[in-house]
């Protein structure tokens, strides 16, 4: 080939430039708001010039050829929730923009506003502003994760080395941890520093909050509040799983080719087992009497309403085989062999087990598919959940910690865990942890809601995604949720909205493969259902056959299911035991334990104790217990204040109910009502407790009502209190609740309701001026309720009530009332089984605990679509 001259190629070369130059589009200027106009071009949104941090320089020449890294802050217009950003910026050795590459989103929280970003030395922090409070801040290690593990294979640190590409823009990734504030605050600054990020936190109240972020050991030191931090994890995958994820991730690509490979291949195997089961000699087996499958699908018994006698439906009965020769224990349930496994304490020689396992087979086309169920007692088990360190992608601050809280008094109580549902990008379903959003509630989807009173509800949320939109459930009760799909089962019917994708799947295919669920029974306990070789409808019916009322589709395929028995003495070591359900599940027996890339559930053995906080111990009371009676429901304690020596007797909510009897000794009614002295029969046979209220004084008595009759009117409505005390009024509902009212909150006695007017001495968690006055010192008694709704009573020596009164309050009494009337007269406190039994009469009027079975905690919920309405006027 000829060379062109020296001159001529020098031509050639200036006059490609200057075509270069005439078709180029001009450079942006040389200002932050220039720099910002290319930032938002490939963010294709809004970034101010304020929102644009620089990160170092690595050298003009570096700068020019490879780019700088800039972070910023972009949103999709004008006012909209901001997103981190980090991109490469070629500039000039004077510090013009040239060009702008390797944009990647950090965060992609479009609920969540990140705010105040401040960039030095590698590091990068920012907070999260989402549901009117700051939720998080946020602490990135620009220069790579220092929590890649050192030992990680050759294949492992391939996928790293992907992965960080793709994510960020670097092999070495970007070192993420969030410190989640508890309870949000309302205002936030962030600082800096050479060796840590410091947060001040400003809350409603305009207390000030501080903490210190370590970059050297990652966690926080200096905390003066509830925070936690949490370094992101970026677990070890089997290549397969990451490959797909990958590949789902390319936007040329997407889901669906891969939903389509991965339906061929299930498919393919379904067929290839099918017929070596036909091959290998299995027959066909018959399938059981239509009578005989209509058994299968009965609920089991109502609860009963015996006090004394423990009438739960616990252990669930037998599950009826569809087929006619059932397998060997196929429905029966057995408890699971597993010595090491906790139990619930006081140990009693009858307490059932807590936790129960069968297995049943539910396929008529798949004789061999097995669907293995493991029953919990929700009297003896709470249930709780957890995010996943990669899933759900939170729409609000950072990920979860993807693992059991290392609490201790959470630790210790562990028995058991598994999978919970869907990565976000196949629906976007809802959850809430703790009353932290992490994806908002989708309308009309499966929900598993947890309680603050430790109670499960199951059911379909409301039309729209308020959270007010729940029947018998108010917003503040709900501490978490998770939601998958549509119900797979529901009042005892399977796929009720007619869905036909349950899971990534092409439309009309059942796909067999590994699928999880979790359903409630009509007797209000919880079963896990999981299946390695099932479709939803097989799932389905599983639940059905075992008495469930409702059941939510959980994860599905291999590597994403899977159930442990665990027992935690302490992470530290490893001195813990964990066992899979079975072999079969294709996860390590630590995921949830160590950590887990999705969200989870796990149980806890049940506390029925009260909080320890102002009492040496709290003892299960010797007395008579409701049912079940190895559950204690009264308490008794010792106060640890300083002076007079006071008992304390505390009674759980829900496991009683309450009535008051006049006392035979009250004043004659001027009302013209007769007071109810007796209990009913049905009634007193129930009693496990009876508490002196006291006497009205004959002049001026005070406000009484007997089974919905007013015998007295109250006294503080009527004139003015005579010794300076605040009335409050004792109130026994008619559906055997107990309140304590002023009296201005009180609505008409309605049929049933009792109550009796007494002094106030806690309103709101405070001491009121104006209690009883001092007196001679002797035994006196009063009656405080915690924001749960527990009932406590302390009695003792005293000269005045106020003792009394601070004992409840540290008790964690929010209200509470002295059991005087007006005439001063010995307190008592009776119970059946001790030397001061209940009597039939008293002189005094007396407040009843009458003993009620204790329900299993969980049940199904009802949406109300006017509920959501109501609540956004």
């Amino acid at each position: 080939m000829k060379r062109l001259p020296k001159g001529r190629a020098l031509g050639a070369f200036l006059f490609v430039g200057a075509a270069l130059a005439v078709f180029r589009p001009p450079p942006p200027p040389e200002t932050i708001g220039g720099l910002a106009g290319m930032l938002a071009a490939v963010a294709s949104g809004v970034v101010l010039p304020a929102d644009v941090r620089w990160e170092a320089s690595q050298g003009e020449l570096a700068d020019l050829v490879m780019g700088r890294w800039v972070d910023f802050l972009a949103g999709d217009t004008s006012g909209a929730p901001r997103d981190l950003w980090r991109a490469r910026v070629r500039v000039t050795p004077e510090g013009a923009p040239l060009t702008v590459s390797d944009a990647h989103n950090l965060t992609a929280t479009p609920l969540g506003d990140d705010h105040d970003l401040v960039v030095r030395d590698g590091h990068a922090a920012f907070a999260t502003y989402a549901y009117g409070q700051e939720q998080s801040v946020t602490l990135l290690e620009l220069e790579g994760d220092p929590g890649a593990p050192g030992d990680a294979s050759l294949p492992d640190r391939a996928m790293r080395w992907g992965t960080g590409i793709q994510e960020t823009g670097q092999s070495a990734g970007i070192g993420r941890i969030d410190v989640t504030l508890d309870p949000p605050a309302t205002r936030i600054g962030l600082a800096l520093g050479p060796k840590q990020l410091d947060i001040d936190l400003a809350d409603n109240g305009g207390g000030i909050r501080h903490a210190t972020l370590d970059y050297a050991t990652r966690d926080l030191v200096d905390v003066s509040s509830r925070l936690h931090a949490e370094a992101t994890r970026h677990l070890p995958k089997r290549f397969i799983l990451w490959a797909v994820d990958t590949v789902r991730a390319v936007p040329w690509i997407g889901p669906t080719p891969i939903a389509w490979l991965e339906e061929k291949v299930f498919a393919a195997k379904d067929l290839a087992k099918r017929l070596s089961f036909e091959i290998d000699g299995g027959s066909p087996a018959t399938l059981a009497r239509p009578e005989d499958a209509a058994a299968a699908s009965a609920p089991p018994p109502p609860i009963g309403t015996g006090a004394l006698r423990d009438e739960s439906p616990w252990p669930p009965p037998p599950v009826v085989s569809i087929w006619r020769t059932p397998a060997a224990g196929e429905g029966q349930w057995k408890e699971p062999q597993i010595s090491w496994l906790r139990k619930p304490t006081p140990a009693d020689a009858g307490r059932p087990p807590a936790i129960l396992r069968s297995f049943v087979r539910p396929d008529e086309q798949r004789p061999y598919a097995e669907v293995l169920l493991v029953a919990f007692d929700m009297r003896q088990l709470d249930l709780d959940m957890e995010a996943g360190t990669e899933d759900p992608k939170p729409l609000t601050g950072g990920h979860g910690p993807g693992r059991i809280p290392r609490d201790p008094s959470v630790l210790t109580r562990v028995v058991a865990a598994f999978n919970g549902a869907f990565k976000t990008e196949h629906g976007n379903y809802g959850m809430m942890v703790h009353k932290r959003i992490l994806l908002p509630p989708q309308p009309n989807a499966a929900t598993v809601v947890v309680l603050a009173d430790g109670r499960t509800a199951f059911g379909t949320w409301g039309a729209t995604p308020e959270m007010a939109g729940l029947r018998g459930i108010s917003e503040k009760d709900i501490a978490s949720f998770r939601q998958n799909l549509d119900p797979l089962l529901d009042q005892g019917k399977i796929n009720p909205m007619g869905r036909a994708l349950w899971g990534y799947t092409l439309p009309g295919s059942g796909m067999q493969t590994q699928r999880s669920g979790v359903c409630v029974t009509s007797a209000g306990n919880i079963l896990y259902a999981w299946g390695d070789d099932v479709s939803a409808s097989a799932l389905a019916k599983a639940m059905q056959m075992a008495g469930c009322s409702y059941g939510m589709h959980l994860d599905m395929n291999p590597h994403h299911t899977g159930f442990i028995f665990a027992a935690i003495d302490e992470i530290k070591g490893h001195r813990y035991r964990s066992e899979l359900l079975t072999p079969l599940m294709d996860v390590s027996p630590d995921r949830y334990i160590e950590y887990a890339p999705k969200d989870f559930f796990y149980l806890t053995l049940h506390d029925p104790s009260p909080s320890e906080a102002g009492v040496a111990k709290w003892v299960p009371d010797p007395g008579t217990q409701p049912a079940p009676s190895w559950l204690p429901a009264v308490w008794s304690g010792q106060h640890l204040g300083q002076g007079e020596a006071l008992t304390l007797t505390d009674v759980e909510p829900g496991r009683v109910s309450w009535r008051l009897r006049a006392g035979m000794k009250e004043p004659d009614a001027k009302t013209g009502a007769t007071p109810s002295y007796d209990l009913a029969p049905e009634d007193a046979r129930r009693v496990v407790l009876a508490i002196s209220v006291g006497l009205s004084p004959e002049k001026h008595p005070r406000g009484l009502a007997t089974n919905g009759r007013m015998v007295f009117p109250l006294r503080a409505l009527s004139e003015p209190s005579a010794d300076g005390a605040r009335y409050g009024v004792l109130v026994a509902q008619a559906d055997g609740a107990l309140a304590i009212l002023r009296a201005a909150e009180l609505a008409t006695v309605t049929p049933r309701v009792d109550l009796a007017e007494v002094p106030l001495l806690l309103d709101g968690g405070a001491m009121l001026d104006g209690s009883p006055r001092e007196g001679q010192p002797g035994d006196r008694a009063a009656l405080g309720m915690t924001a749960d709704g527990r009932v406590i009573v302390a009695a003792g020596p005293a000269s005045s009530y106020g003792p009394l009164a601070e004992a409840l309050k540290e008790a964690g009494c929010v209200r509470a009332i002295a059991l005087d009337r007006g005439q001063r007269t010995p307190p008592f406190l009776h119970r059946p089984g001790t030397a001061a039994p209940v009597q039939a009469r008293y002189e005094e009027t007396v407040l009843y605990a009458l003993g009620e079975p204790m329900k299993p905690r969980a049940f199904r919920f009802e949406s109300d679509p006017t509920l959501a309405e109501a609540s956004k006027k």
